[in-house]
């Protein structure tokens, strides 16, 4: 019960943090890429395990919130993290 508790404070800061779309810096972070030059290698060869896409007039990947979420959220139930 406390880890569910937990998993919903997370979602609520991300959400609160980040708003509904996640993008440059801030999303290679949340990925664990140590740099934006690695998660932008990781676009080109087709690595990220979510849709990424581009927002006319501004620079880099964006990817929605929720997809974020949810790929962690999974990562945590395989027991990956």
């Amino acid at each position: 019960m406390q880890t569910h508790q937990y998993s919903k404070l997370l979602v609520a800061e991300i959400k609160e943090k980040y708003g509904e779309i996640i993008g440059g810096y801030d999303l290679a972070k949340l990925l664990g890429y140590k740099s934006t030059a690695s998660f932008r290698q990781a676009i080109s060869r087709n690595q990220i395990p979510f849709s990424t896409f581009n927002i006319e007039n501004r620079k880099g990947r964006f990817a929605y919130t929720n997809d974020v979420l949810d790929w962690l959220t999974n990562l945590k139930n395989k027991g990956d993290i």
